[in-house]
């Protein structure tokens, strides 16, 4: 696992919705298909942040004009 730290835990999950997102994600385990859907989640959630800071900064211009404006928070 490439020097990873894994560790055993016990969930809670809606068996109809693991086997979806294991088929979605190709994964060969449910155990599988949970880590990549957390790093995905991680991996949106930082270019969500970083967008949000170019943003902030002024350096991010829409040049096609096709996401919604949104005032900084």
């Amino acid at each position: 696992m490439g020097g990873r730290t894994l560790k055993r835990t016990n969930l809670m999950l809606d068996k109809r919705k693991l086997d979806l997102l294991r088929r979605t994600l190709r994964a060969r385990s449910n155990s599988e298909a949970a880590r990549l859907a957390i790093n995905n989640q991680l991996a949106v959630s930082g270019i969500q942040e970083a967008l949000r800071r170019l943003q902030e900064r002024g350096t991010l211009e829409d040049v096609f004009r096709r996401a919604p404006f949104r005032k900084p928070r």
